[in-house]
């Protein structure tokens, strides 16, 4: 049986790029910040709950005290939360021409700036289902609601994403013509 010591190296080699990647998501691409707090996540686990908590339980609770952190920074900053620039670059499709490149950059302005105006809640609920594919009861561990609450977030970030889009391509297409 391995030492607790070797369970929480496993542990942190198993969670720490996605717990850093929900982070940056959170905190709009400050993807240094998104590190050093999902490493303040891991070293609180360790200082206070990591002989008391199952590696499964342990999973949700980083993911709870990391958007705590998360939301305690943008209280410091007084910023608005935003996402980071790694979503942009996995939507990034290679090898076109200029004006496609153009193009791609604006719907991925307009993906990141429509993400960005979704409330936090449900930002967080969309992102734990489609980056980290969380089931809707593990969001609701992290995020300390109830499952049927994840549900309706995710739906209600769903739908304000597709009208919004379809408002936005409405526009676009009305200008072009």
């Amino acid at each position: 049986m391995a030492s607790e010591d070797e369970e929480f190296t496993m542990l942190f080699q198993d969670f720490y790029p996605s717990l850093c990647r929900f982070l940056e998501c959170l905190l709009g691409g400050r993807a240094a910040l998104a590190q050093d707090l999902a490493q303040e996540s891991f070293l609180q686990l360790h200082r206070t709950a990591w002989g008391t908590l199952s590696v499964a339980e342990a999973r949700f609770w980083l993911y709870r005290v990391a958007r705590n952190m998360a939301i305690n920074e943008f209280r410091k900053s007084n910023t608005r939360y935003r996402l980071f620039d790694r979503v942009v670059e996995a939507m990034r499709p290679r090898g076109r021409n200029p004006e496609q490149e153009y193009e791609t950059q604006e719907r991925k302005t307009l993906v990141l700036e429509m993400l960005q105006s979704l409330p936090e809640n449900q930002r967080a609920a969309l992102l734990l289902r489609e980056q980290e594919q969380l089931s809707y009861k593990e969001i609701g561990q992290v995020l300390k609601i109830s499952e049927s609450k994840v549900k309706v977030d995710i739906f209600r970030a769903r739908a304000s994403l597709r009208e919004r889009w379809k408002k936005q391509t409405k526009v676009a297409g009305a200008s072009a013509g």
